[in-house]
């Protein structure tokens, strides 16, 4: 749900006070709540990734198709998601400053 495609049990663990506030419900996930969740997703797992070979970005958004243990045996983006880091790489290109 949500800008960032959340769902409500996932989402209560990387919400502003995590599990010591409610589940969400999916009319209540907003940007507000669904972009600093990700945010902490994110620094949260790239820590782990690391010293995995490859963009650090693209692994991060096949560890969040995923996760992080099947980035990390796959020693990057496992074949599963290539096409998907394709995309993820394409989009970024797109938005960096020229």
């Amino acid at each position: 749900y949500g800008i960032a495609r959340w769902t409500p049990r996932v989402l209560v663990h990387w919400q502003p006070g995590g599990m010591n506030n409610p589940e969400p419900r999916p009319e209540e996930i907003t940007p507000e709540l669904s972009i600093p969740a990700m945010g902490r997703y994110l620094c949260y797992w790239g820590k782990d990734l690391a010293d995995v070979p490859g963009d650090p970005a693209l692994n991060l958004a096949a560890a969040y198709r995923s996760s992080a243990r099947t980035v990390r045996t796959s020693g990057g983006v496992p074949k599963k998601f290539k096409e998907y880091a394709k995309q993820v790489d394409h989009y970024i290109q797109m938005y960096q400053p020229r």
